[in-house]
């Protein structure tokens, strides 16, 4: 797959871990398979990881574990 950006290499597969909010929560999913290129770091999301995201949002999918973690606000949004 080709870098949407126009680098000359080809992007690689890459498992990553990130973060979805469903619900207004947080939800970790682990072990995303993503494109990646090396050169700029662009990310492109699989068709096939794309429906694993929409399940898990969903809830059909059941989550492995539990996680905690801090939350750490760095901006306050100024209402319209």
């Amino acid at each position: 797959m080709t870098c949407p950006n126009g680098c000359a290499t080809e992007m690689e597969p890459m498992y990553v871990e990130r973060i979805f909010h469903r619900n207004g929560e947080p939800i970790v999913i682990r072990d995303l398979k993503m494109h990646v290129c090396p050169e700029c770091s662009c990310e492109s999301m699989p068709l096939a990881s794309a429906r694993i995201v929409e399940n898990v949002l969903k809830g059909l999918i059941e989550p492995a574990g539990q996680f905690s973690a801090p939350l750490f606000q760095l901006a306050t949004r100024n209402p319209a």
